[in-house]
């Protein structure tokens, strides 16, 4: 696959003398990925988004589409002249349109029927299409949104936190369907969102912001297993920073942030239970239970030693009580 999507550099401050709010972002997106922009409230995911799709123009840097440069020092091309499409937040659909007119709305949606039908089709909304916004469920309205989105066969699509409106027990299912509407168009995709689930579920590639500022760029598995420093390591869900020693020399390891040496992310369910009698081929942590916190299908474990507090996630069977010793490794 060769780059869509190359940013260079890029930033941008809203306040003068005040702190950036994109500051030098550099990265790249190839055709057909899927590229999940994270981090915390104020990183700078929405104000990059709105950059790309040409609603703010950043103080320097460059952007490349397709091999086009859409931003640099001395060109900026209005958002209406991108070959990219933003999905916003609440969808902006046009509550006095139906669903079809609704699709059929973007610049040459409607020279293309059968292909709108087919994507309508593919999006399970076709059933949908006289009704009206507000007679259509948010996860249909965001598949409306998609379609109309997708109609206009955009280079790039942008969503800005496309699942952060659901309740959670229709977010996996609708994360589910927008993968698989992704996939089937094949089209480049860019979202941004503060949920690492989504990421971790969806995208092929994540850049993780802090402060306007590149953390981390990679895989999903590489900054959930080895992340970058300990703000990528808690992004990514809960988990345990020991000193380096304390753990098996395998591990990926990176420098504590206030420099006393290396630092190790453990996972809650990464942890078994050994006897440190007989388990010897890595190191091992003895420890006193200090609470038990019962999960359903496993047990959280809060174990407190001399040097160290760690929260492990254990199964039901493991035999341990509030006060008793117990030793684990990873």
């Amino acid at each position: 696959m060769s780059e869509l999507l190359t940013v260079r550099e890029v930033s941008k401050t809203f306040d003068s003398g005040g702190c950036p709010a994109v500051d030098h972002l550099s990265f790249d997106c190839r055709k057909g990925e899927i590229l999940a922009i994270v981090g915390g409230s104020g990183s700078g995911k929405t104000t990059l988004l709105r950059i790309i799709a040409g609603l703010e123009i950043p103080d320097s840097g460059e952007i490349m589409l397709d091999g086009e440069r859409i931003n640099g020092p001395t060109n900026f091309q209005p958002p209406e002249k991108r070959d990219c499409t933003l999905v916003f937040q609440d969808f902006a659909l046009f509550p006095n349109l139906t669903v079809w007119r609704n699709v059929t709305f973007g610049k040459g949606a409607s020279e293309d029927p059968e292909g709108l039908e087919k994507l309508m089709a593919m999006a399970e909304i076709s059933d949908l299409r006289d009704r009206y916004p507000h007679e259509i469920s948010g996860g249909q309205q965001q598949r409306v949104a998609l379609v109309r989105a997708l109609a206009t066969k955009p280079l790039l699509l942008l969503l800005d936190e496309p699942l952060s409106h659901l309740d959670p027990e229709l977010r996996e299912n609708v994360r589910r369907e927008l993968l698989d509407l992704l996939s089937e168009t094949g089209v480049t995709t860019l979202f941004v969102s503060h949920d690492t689930e989504d990421a971790l579920a969806m995208a092929d590639k994540v850049v993780v912001l802090r402060d306007g500022k590149t953390e981390q760029v990679g895989t999903p598995a590489e900054a959930y297993r080895k992340p970058a420093n300990s703000y990528v390591a808690k992004l990514f869900g809960k988990t345990n920073l020991l000193p380096a020693e304390l753990v098996a020399t395998g591990r990926h390891r990176f420098e504590d942030p206030e420099g006393v040496g290396e630092l190790v992310s453990v996972r809650p369910g990464e942890w078994r239970v050994v006897d440190p009698a007989h388990d010897s081929d890595s190191p091992v942590l003895t420890g006193r239970v200090k609470s038990i916190h019962d999960r359903g299908g496993h047990r959280e474990i809060l174990l407190v030693g001399e040097c160290f507090e760690v929260v492990a996630r254990l199964p039901l069977d493991v035999e341990s009580e509030v006060g008793g010793e117990l030793s684990i490794t990873c």
